[in-house]
């Protein structure tokens, strides 16, 4: 028997880029509109049996754009095995999700 569910906020499935062994670069399509988004990748982890992303809006370095905000995106893999990412709606998550990255981005010497 195979579950449904509806996943709640707008659900986003990527297609992976490598652009070089530093960068790692993915399309992420909105399944809701159709519109893709160049996001590159900061940091994976798990915390509470989720998985979570961090990304950032990927923009090529012309010395015109603002500095990119990050995103936390919980992850999921799907049956058939694609990836899905999905925005965090849970105010309580969200903040333990940015508090968890924060921690990691600190003990790896980031700021």
């Amino acid at each position: 028997m195979k579950k449904t569910h509806k996943r709640p906020g707008p659900d986003l499935s990527v297609r992976d880029d490598r652009v070089s062994q530093d960068d790692v670069l993915a399309v992420i399509a909105d399944i809701d509109n159709g519109h893709e988004y160049y996001m590159s990748f900061v940091d994976a982890f798990k915390m509470n049996d989720h998985d979570y992303v961090v990304m950032y809006n990927y923009e090529p370095d012309d010395g015109r754009h603002e500095d990119p905000e990050i995103i936390i995106l919980r992850s999921e893999r799907h049956i058939d095995g694609e990836q899905y990412f999905l925005s965090i709606k849970n105010r309580k998550e969200l903040d333990a999700a940015f508090d968890m990255f924060f921690q990691r981005f600190e003990e790896s010497g980031g700021m």
